[in-house]
């Protein structure tokens, strides 16, 4: 496998993708080229070699194997996962991608680059732990950031037309009453609902490594903003490969799409006092996919013998993850609006009763 790397043609330095000018800027000499236009130099042709010498790391979940790549700029030795295609040397800094993993098959069709850097991930992260009133309030100060990385995260988006057939039962209950009784009138109505409907872009993670649930609330990637895959975009990120088949994926999109499918036309039937369902039918009609990368930030943090993971959307912002809970905190804000609550009712009891 042969190594693409990107060296800056005036001095030298590793240039990366600014997300801010959507350029490649080497940060030595603050040269900038357009993503299209750069050509990758000291490019190394030397084949991988599996590294049976190195043991993944004991933090590490993944159980692929790893290979050895020479650095073109400085002969160093880069060592990467089976499924990551772009990282750094770490004796020079050049980035560099492995150019087979983006290739052939394994090439994306499209990807939306970085918007946002590091340091808005950073603090988005602090804005983020400040806001939530019940984490301990030394937490911020005290946890230990083992890692913040930006990867560009292979996605499957698939297109489908779903055909859908549902029965409800509806009722409009009308009451009034006069001087001796109080009446009730039940009116019952046989609901049905038919038709298509077509989905564009759904997209689902194709890399083990991240989980399902996590990247689906990053949602939603603005596709507007997806361009044709270059090389260029991943310079100073890392990025893997999908790992898991568009078509073991498949099943989650088309889920996805039944319960988006069978809400909506559910949200068509209103006018009613309620409305009961009886049975629910979707179809795929056609499906078809695409690859693209999408930009993720993942930072990791550790605090009191716990790891803590969290991820933001590289062109949104939009930031989740899982914080510690302080039950201090939690007494502390319970308190003063318990006391409140029954002050005021106290109040509304002697006033009004």
């Amino acid at each position: 496998m042969s190594l693409h790397e990107y060296e800056c043609p005036a001095c030298g330095g590793a240039m990366e993708f600014n997300p801010k000018t959507q350029k490649l800027k080497c940060p030595f000499c603050d040269s900038e080229f357009d993503v299209k236009d750069y050509v990758a130099n000291h490019n190394s042709t030397a084949e991988a070699e599996v590294a049976d010498g190195y043991n993944s790391s004991s933090e590490s979940t993944s159980d692929q194997p790893l290979y050895v790549y020479r650095c073109g700029s400085c002969g160093g030795e880069i060592l990467t996962t089976e499924s990551l295609g772009s990282t750094k040397c770490p004796f020079c800094s050049n980035n560099v991608v492995v150019k087979e993993k983006f290739d052939g098959q394994f090439k994306p069709d499209f990807i939306i680059p970085f918007k946002l850097t590091r340091d808005d991930a950073m603090k988005t992260y602090r804005n983020h732990v400040k806001s939530k009133k019940l984490v301990p309030k030394v937490f911020l100060d005290e946890n230990h950031i083992d890692e913040l990385k930006g990867i560009y995260v292979p996605f499957w988006l698939f297109n489908a037309k779903e055909s859908f057939s549902g029965s409800y039962e509806a009722t409009k209950v009308r009451t009034w009453s006069d001087s001796h009784y109080q009446y009730t009138e039940t009116k019952f109505y046989d609901v049905q609902r038919a038709g298509t409907e077509d989905f564009d872009n759904v997209p689902v993670d194709g890399s083990k490594e991240m989980p399902d649930d996590l990247m689906e609330s990053l949602e939603p990637f603005d596709e507007n903003e997806m361009v044709p895959f270059n090389m260029g975009y991943l310079a100073g990120f890392l990025a893997n490969k999908y790992n898991v088949s568009a078509e073991d994926n498949k099943p989650r999109a088309l889920q996805r799409m039944a319960v988006s499918v069978a809400q909506d036309f559910r949200n068509t039937i209103s006018g009613y006092s309620s409305v009961r369902t009886l049975n629910e039918n979707t179809n795929t009609v056609s499906v078809s996919h695409s690859y693209a990368l999408y930009p993720v930030y993942v930072l990791n943090t550790s605090w009191q013998g716990k790891n803590y993971l969290f991820a933001m959307n590289g062109q949104s912002g939009k930031f989740v993850g899982n914080l510690p809970f302080s039950m201090a905190q939690a007494v502390k804000y319970f308190i003063p609006i318990t006391a409140i609550a029954s002050i005021i009712s106290f109040i509304i009891y002697y006033v009004f009763l």
